[in-house]
This record gives C-alpha cells, sequence and structure tokens, in this order.
C-alpha cells in the first residue's frame, strides 16, 4: 500500500488530499491553516472532512501523516505564498515535496489526477481526460441540442484525438468548418492490379480503334473480367465501385459480340433516365463504325414534340431499355422480335433486392436466359453483400474489385438545420475552385431526400446550381447533365432515387439529407451515393460530406435521428437480403413467364434460375383457376384473360379489379383513376399561403393535414383574391363527394387524376397540363411525373379496351381505345 500526500495551496488554506494506491480520490479532505512561529510557519489548525462533516484534529496529526507518506506532492499554480511557506514548514521538518502538475478541475472537485501528454486543453489550460469527458458531456446536454449517443461520442473520440477540448466544441456551431475535425476517415486508392494494354486485346479492329482513342491501358477491373474469361463469352457478375470502368466491361463483349456475328447486346437498366443517356453515349460512341442503337422505355408510348427522334424500331444492334422496357416485349409474345441476342448487359443488379421491383428485374432475367440461352450475361453492381452467393445464384463468374481508383476522404459534420445552405455553399465554393491534376474544375452532387428539396435548395444556393430529379423530362435532365460534363455547372442537386449510374463526374457528394422520402437510407443505397465522388478520368481524389441534424427524426417519434444514422452508416457494412415475393408478385411473373413458353418443364426452369423460390405446380393451378392460363398435361397458355393482364404488368388483384369494372360497364376513365392516382402534386404559393396563415403548410396538396389547414375555419379569408378563388375552384372541383371520410376518402385524387387525363386528351403537352394546373388552381407537379403517370394511364386503358372485348363489351371497348389513342397523341 502506497500513500501520497498532495498539497493544493490556496489564498487562506492548503487543501490536503491523502491519496492511497495512487487512487483519485483522497481518503479524505484536509484543510491545513499554517501560523508563523520563532522556528518557521507551523501547522496551526488542520481540519479534517468526511462524509459532509468536519472535525478539528491535533497538527501533530498531520505531522505523523506527512512522516509516514511515501511521497508528498504540491500541486503547482497554487497561491504563491502559501506554497513557499508550507515548502519551508517541511524543511523545518526534515521533509520535501515534489511540484506536481495536478488538473485544476479535479482539486475543485477534491479529487486528483496528474496532467500529463494525455491531458486535454481547455480554455488556454490543461485538465485531465476525465474532467474534459464530464466537461463535454456537460456542454453537449446544455446545448439545448439532444444529441444522440453515437454523436456524443463522435465529440469524444474527436476530443482524446485532438487533445482540445475548446476546437472540438467549435463544432458544435459548424460555420467555420475545421476540415481536420470532420474528417471521418480517409480510404486510400489502389492500383495493384496490373493494367492491360487495350492494343493486345483480340478485338475487332474498329472496334479497337475506338477504344485507343480514349485510353491505351485498361482499368483493373477490367483487366480482372479479361483474365476471368470476359471475351471467351464467359457470363460475369462484375462487383466494383463507382468510376472503375464496369460500363466498359459490358461494351467490351457486348460490342465484340455484335461484329463477332454472335448477336445483338441488350443494356438494361433501372432508370429512364439512364437509358437515356447510355441510349446518348452508345449512339455517339459506335455509329460510326456501323451500329445503330435503339431504346426501350415506357415513357415511349406517349408521344411528345421533344422525343420524337429517339430510334425506338428494334432492327439494332444495341437496344437500351429499362427493365420493364424490355420485360414488356417477352410478355406480349414478342420475343422473337429482338432477333439474335449475344449479350445481356443488366447493370444496377442490386435492385434485384428492391422490395417493389426486384421481383420483374428477377423475372426479366429468368425470361432471357430461356430465350436467349446461348447469350452471355454480364451483370454490374457497386453495392452486392453477397457476391459470391449472387454470382453462383446467377450462374455466373465473380469479378471482384473492392479498392477505389482515386482517394476518398468522408467527413460528418453535425449541425442544425438553418446552417446548411451556408455550409453547402462554402462547400460547393471551395470544390469549384480547384482543379485537378486532369485540368478539371472540382463540382459537386448534393443529395437530398425529396423532388421539392432538390429545387429548394438549388434555388437557395447563392451559386449556379440545378435541380435534377425523375419529375422532370428528358430534355430538362439532358441539358443539366451537358452542362455538368462541360464543366459549367458547379453542383447539382438530386434525390437518392437518382443515385445510381447517372453519370454525373462530380468530385464532391454532399449528403443534405440521409433519407430517402421518409425511410432512412439503407447501406447499399449510401454506397451507392456516397461512390458518386471521384472519377479516375477527372479527379485526383473525392470527397464524401454528410450534413447531420441532431435529433432529427424523418417519420415518428421512435427510431433513430439522423446523427446517430450517419454514425451507423459511416461505420456500418452491407447487409446481405434474401430475395422473396409476395403470392401476388410470384403470380404476376409465373404468368408472365407463361407468355414466353407453353412448356411446364420451361417453366419450372425458368423459375428454377430465379433467385426466389416459387411453387410452380401451386401458382399454375390457382391461375388455371382464375382463367388466367389453361392447363392441359404438361402443358400450358395464356387465356385471353392472361394476355392482357401479363402484358399490362397487371398483379392479379389489379386484373380483378379491371375486370369487374368492366362487367359493370364503368367508364374506362374512372377505371384507370381508380387503379392508379396521380398524387405527386404540389402547391405551387405554399410559401405564400404558410406566411398568410402563420402556419407550417405541406407542400403536397393531398399530403394529410394541408386540406384540413387550408379550408379550416376562416383561413381562405386570409389569402389574397385570386389565390382563394384558384383553391375554391379546387374544392368545388375535387372535394365534392358525400362520403364519411371525405377528403380522405380518395375521391378527391380519383377526380383529379381524371382531370390529368382529360386534359391530356384536349392535346395538351405534359408541360401544358402543369401550366394548366397552376393556371386553374394554384398547384404544380413536374411534367416528368406526370409523363410517368400518362404512360400507365395508357397501358391500363390497353389493358381496359382488351378485356371489355375479351368479355364483348364492345362499346366500353371502343370508348377505352378512343381515350386511349388521346392519351397516347
Amino acid at each position: 500500500m502506497t500513500l501520497w500526500i498532495l498539497a493544493s495551496p490556496e489564498r487562506s488554506k492548503i487543501i490536503i488530499l491523502p491519496i492511497r494506491d495512487k487512487k483519485k480520490v483522497p481518503l479524505f479532505v484536509g484543510e491545513l491553516i499554517l501560523r508563523n512561529t520563532d522556528a518557521g510557519p507551523r501547522p496551526h489548525k488542520f481540519k479534517v472532512k468526511s462524509d459532509g462533516k468536519g472535525e478539528y484534529r491535533p497538527p501533530s496529526e498531520f505531522i505523523d501523516l506527512l512522516r509516514i507518506a511515501d511521497r508528498i506532492m504540491i500541486a503547482k499554480d497554487g497561491d504563491e505564498k502559501q506554497t513557499s511557506e508550507f515548502v519551508e514548514m517541511l524543511q523545518g521538518f526534515q521533509l520535501s515535496a515534489d511540484l506536481v502538475n495536478a488538473c485544476r478541475f479535479c482539486l475543485l472537485k477534491n479529487r486528483f489526477n496528474f496532467l500529463n501528454r494525455r491531458s486535454i486543453r481547455y480554455h488556454r489550460d490543461k485538465i485531465c481526460e476525465d474532467c474534459a469527458r464530464e466537461e463535454l458531456y456537460r456542454m453537449l446536454k446544455s446545448s439545448h441540442v439532444n444529441y444522440a449517443d453515437e454523436a456524443c461520442q463522435r465529440f469524444e473520440e474527436i476530443m482524446l484525438k485532438t487533445k482540445d477540448l475548446d476546437r472540438t466544441m467549435a463544432m458544435v456551431s459548424p460555420e467555420d468548418l475545421d476540415r481536420e475535425l470532420t474528417r471521418f476517415d480517409s480510404i486510400a486508392a489502389n492500383t495493384e492490379v496490373p493494367t492491360g494494354k487495350i492494343k493486345s486485346l483480340p478485338l475487332h479492329k474498329s472496334f479497337k480503334k475506338i477504344l485507343l482513342a480514349k485510353s491505351e491501358t485498361l482499368l483493373p477491373v477490367q483487366s480482372l473480367s479479361i483474365e476471368n474469361g470476359l471475351l471467351k463469352g464467359q457470363s460475369q457478375l462484375v462487383t466494383s465501385v463507382t468510376a472503375t470502368g464496369k460500363t466498359l466491361i459490358a461494351e467490351l463483349a457486348g460490342i465484340e459480340n455484335i461484329l463477332r456475328g454472335k448477336g445483338r447486346m441488350l443494356y438494361l437498366v433501372p432508370l429512364v433516365a439512364l437509358a437515356n443517356q447510355k441510349y446518348d453515349q452508345f449512339t455517339k460512341r459506335y455509329s460510326p463504325i456501323g451500329l445503330k442503337t435503339s431504346i426501350r422505355v415506357g415513357s415511349a408510348r406517349i408521344k411528345t414534340a421533344k422525343n420524337a427522334s429517339m430510334k425506338r424500331t428494334l432492327d439494332s444492334d444495341i437496344i437500351v431499355g429499362t427493365y420493364e422496357g424490355l420485360d414488356y416485349l417477352l410478355r406480349t409474345g414478342s420475343a422473337d422480335l429482338l432477333g439474335k441476342i449475344g449479350t445481356v448487359v443488366i447493370d444496377e443488379v442490386h435492385t434485384i433486392e428492391d422490395s417493389e421491383r426486384g421481383h420483374r428485374l428477377d423475372g426479366v432475367i429468368g425470361r432471357l436466359k430461356y430465350v436467349a440461352p446461348g447469350a452471355q450475361f454480364i451483370y454490374l453492381s457497386a453495392t452486392v453483400a453477397k457476391p459470391k452467393l449472387r454470382a453462383k445464384q446467377f450462374g455466373a463468374r465473380l469479378v471482384e474489385y473492392e479498392y477505389r481508383p482515386v482517394p476518398i476522404e468522408r467527413h460528418l459534420i453535425l449541425c442544425p438545420e438553418h446552417s446548411k445552405n451556408k455550409i453547402m455553399t462554402r462547400l460547393v465554393r471551395e470544390e469549384f475552385a480547384t482543379t485537378s491534376s486532369k485540368g478539371h474544375k472540382g463540382q459537386t452532387i448534393i443529395f437530398t431526400n425529396s423532388r421539392r428539396n432538390c429545387h429548394r435548395i438549388a434555388e437557395g444556393l447563392p451559386i449556379s446550381a440545378a435541380a435534377y430529379h425523375a419529375g422532370l423530362t428528358s430534355q430538362e435532365r439532358k441539358k443539366t447533365e451537358i452542362a455538368f460534363l462541360k464543366g459549367k455547372l458547379p453542383v447539382v442537386v438530386t434525390t437518392a432515387a437518382l443515385a445510381a449510374g447517372v453519370d454525373f463526374p462530380a468530385s464532391q457528394v454532399i449528403f443534405e439529407s440521409l433519407a430517402m422520402g421518409i425511410e432512412w437510407l439503407t447501406m447499399q443505397d449510401f454506397l451507392q451515393m456516397l461512390g458518386r465522388a471521384g472519377r479516375p478520368d477527372y479527379h485526383d481524389r473525392g470527397e464524401v460530406v454528410l450534413l447531420a441534424v441532431p435529433n432529427k427524426k424523418y417519420s415518428g417519434d421512435k427510431g433513430d435521428t439522423e446523427d446517430a444514422v450517419a454514425l451507423k452508416l459511416l461505420k456500418g457494412e452491407m447487409e446481405h437480403t434474401k430475395v422473396e415475393y409476395g403470392e401476388d408478385e410470384q403470380l404476376e411473373e409465373v404468368l408472365a413467364s407463361v407468355a414466353v413458353t407453353s412448356s411446364k418443364n420451361d417453366l419450372q426452369n425458368i423459375h428454377s434460375s430465379m433467385l426466389a423460390d416459387f411453387n410452380v405446380d401451386y401458382l399454375l393451378g390457382k391461375l388455371a383457376k382464375n382463367k388466367f392460363i389453361h392447363k392441359k398435361g404438361d402443358l400450358v397458355s395464356l387465356t385471353k384473360f392472361g394476355k392482357i393482364a401479363a402484358g399490362h404488368f397487371l398483379s392479379v388483384s389489379k386484373a380483378f379489379l379491371i375486370r369487374d369494372s368492366v362487367l359493370v360497364e364503368q367508364d374506362p376513365i374512372v377505371t384507370v383513376s381508380n387503379l392508379e392516382f396521380f398524387d405527386s402534386v404540389y402547391y405551387k404559393y405554399a410559401n405564400r399561403i404558410s406566411s398568410a396563415l402563420n402556419v407550417n403548410l405541406p407542400s403536397r396538396v393531398f399530403q394529410g393535414a394541408s386540406l384540413d389547414i387550408l379550408f379550416e375555419g376562416e383561413n381562405m379569408d386570409k389569402l389574397d383574391v385570386t389565390l382563394r378563388d384558384q383553391l375554391f375552384d379546387f374544392a368545388a372541383d375535387f372535394l365534392t363527394c358525400n362520403c364519411r371520410d371525405s377528403p380522405y376518402c380518395g375521391c378527391a385524387e380519383r377526380k383529379f387524376s381524371e382531370k390529368i387525363i382529360s386534359i391530356r386528351a384536349e392535346g395538351y403537352e405534359p408541360e401544358g397540363i402543369v401550366k394548366k394546373l397552376e393556371y386553374l388552381y394554384g398547384i404544380t407537379a413536374y411534367p416528368g411525373d406526370v409523363l410517368g403517370y400518362l404512360d400507365n394511364v395508357v397501358r391500363n386503358l390497353e389493358a381496359v379496351e382488351m378485356i371489355a372485348s375479351a368479355y364483348s363489351k364492345r362499346d366500353l371497348s371502343y370508348r377505352a381505345r378512343s381515350l386511349r389513342k388521346q392519351v397516347e397523341g
């Protein structure tokens, strides 16, 4: 057992702390008062405090305590006079003491701790780690922000790393960014895998010339792919982060297979925007060597003045399409029109795990394997949790390249909502002011959680910025893409939904939000978005910045807050998702597969190659019972009803709804507006209304409380005359039903959907429809959303038309056909 005595001199007394076995809490707290005698300073009074009580003890006991101590220490920076007298007193008893650096915060709490190299700077002084930690958490709790535990731990990590509490606490008000402290981690570039020479590849001469015009060498992942049999027809699952060269792998296989006479290339993508971009790229790149490119996406059904120039016929060498756009050909029995297929490319194949669209991608892959058994399948993704398992399921060889082509830094900034625009402005300007060694300016993508926020942020930044999302027309999106590619646009603000694939060579990615809609980003979503930062052909490094608002939630009172989610994403790993579908989705896929084969055995083979488990016998039995298919021994075929359902992507339940509406001869416009509402509509003057009513009005027209707020009491009287008249017209046209649950019964959305269809039938293009809605009702929408909705209306009207014909409802079929042609334009 060791005993230390620490003396802490104050102006009128000396605090005495007896320390046993180097513990921080003393045996007791003593107070010593000295007096001057002829022999020098001597103990006059000695009070011992313990358990909140004080007791005076004989001064001789204090001297005895000093004599048995293993070490006597005096805290530096104490009262100089008291320190001098205490030292003189010790000398009088032939004792000595060491001057020590003790934590002053500990002394104030009657504790003891040395200051050392681990001590923390605070107010031009140093305190021990324990006191710094206590002070940090005290300030965080008193900052009027309820930081998540994970965020508090992050602050603590930064404090311990920097040894500076003041600098750490400055992050609570992050307008003056300290990039050293916001940096969460750095990911080094890795190019250890050898790269091959393009000129040595066994490629068609004209194709090689195109490739050599861009580069003489292959990127690492491309070399790995070729080593694994890419040019020998080997199907592959290629997993590598964005900008490592996956697309060229698909082209190497697809274009060479075309030139060798092995068949066309089908290039499937999840988004119309991405399909448009690939169509433009392939057309420009390969038309000089005589290859034709065409596009197949859903919105091809709606004719507008601006989309007429795109080639959509199937007599092309390269067919780019959305998953559904190409599956439509299979579902309608038109697989023969695809001709000889040499290569099938499935871009962003991780979409197969999506709860809504996954079953359709799984289905189209299975059906394409059946109709093109000799084709080479190339699956591309930046985010696959268990790539070895997925490759085995796809029947492909895995080509995995785990490292980035350029280094990347990831930063976390915990900030209040009102600081975001100022922070983003600074980050965008600083990035745009840099130029890489390749001669490209730094450009930024900002991800947010909604389309409205895209515009709000883009308009709020005092620098040239553009909103970009699926609600815009393809022409608007293309204009933004070109401006960005030319380096003229510093920043694009987009949604998480467009994280995959669309080619914006950005050096910096900012997460303004960590949600998609009102749901937190998944790890896969986050990695897809993060992967957009840094391109080897353009940049020397990538920057990723997360702006997280402490205590912010997007739905409900439960669950994580944004600061906690940020740290989970930065520290997390992807989770493998088992692919499973509900019975309705399984029935739809089996029905779609009957369109490509009449053999029950072939159906079994198609669905055994898919990722989900299908009980084909059971599902065929149910489809037969409900008159979607005919069964005769081992042969199956679609009924008229089944053909319509399969070709129009109708679930079994949706097909029944259409059939029932046909049998009661419901007006086609009512049927299709009931099948799917158009509710992506917003108050054009939401800010003006909010200011006038002094409330925060939700911008979406059909969102919960917005209708209640507007039409409550005397609220309408507070608005200007024009706006009030527009809203009264809206109420008169759409809010006049007698349902008990009005306006939440669905009637308003249905009537509004009918209005959209009716305006289109008058000859208005999507942009014109939006302008008319703004004029009539003071509400607005995005032309791209209108276009997508009308495309679904066309398909549904066609289904109504055909089902009506199948049930001999000729007049109804004629009316559905007439309306369909008007909507198609």
